[in-house]
């Protein structure tokens, strides 16, 4: 699995928190892309899963997440965060991330995100953050082994100096 070390910009958010059984992320997809159309916003990425916790130490059914998808905009009156309902928007800034894809069923999702923490320890990364899957649409049809999650690790480089 090639690790990369990637910048993302500025983003709008609109999301959903959830304590509940990660296995029901497609139908909590399906209600964030609902509220967004609801509330007249504009989608404008993917759909995404963030969590901070360790999703094999909690019972299936209190994992700890939100689903959300990027948006195009949102008017809070200038505050950078708030609520339309159940929806909450959010606004995060640009930050560093190691991102990695990730094949196939979820089934061995945790050897990847191991991977992942021990390429930061080794290469003086400081993880600063939830981990999140991007989840990449598939074609209909598509077989569960030919899926692709991109993983997103927010980091801090700690290490010497680079140019």
């Amino acid at each position: 699995m090639e690790i990369v070390e990637k910048k993302i910009p500025d983003q709008k958010l609109a999301y959903v928190p959830h304590i509940d059984s990660f296995s029901k992320l497609p139908e909590f997809i399906e209600e964030v892309g609902e509220l967004i159309a609801d509330n007249n916003l504009e989608a404008v990425g993917y759909p995404y899963g963030s969590y901070d916790n360790d999703l094999e130490e909690h019972a299936e059914n209190d994992q700890i997440f939100e689903v959300g998808m990027p948006i195009k905009s949102f008017d809070m009156g200038g505050k950078p965060a708030g609520r339309l309902g159940k929806l909450g928007l959010k606004e995060l800034a640009s930050h560093t991330v190691l991102s990695a894809i990730h094949r196939g069923s979820h089934k061995n999702f945790n050897k990847s995100i191991r991977e992942m923490v021990e390429y930061a320890v080794e290469n003086h990364y400081d993880i600063v953050g939830p981990i999140t899957e991007i989840y990449i649409p598939a074609d209909p049809g598509t077989p569960v082994e030919d899926t692709v999650t991109e993983i997103h690790l927010p980091v801090i480089y700690m290490g010497p100096k680079r140019d």
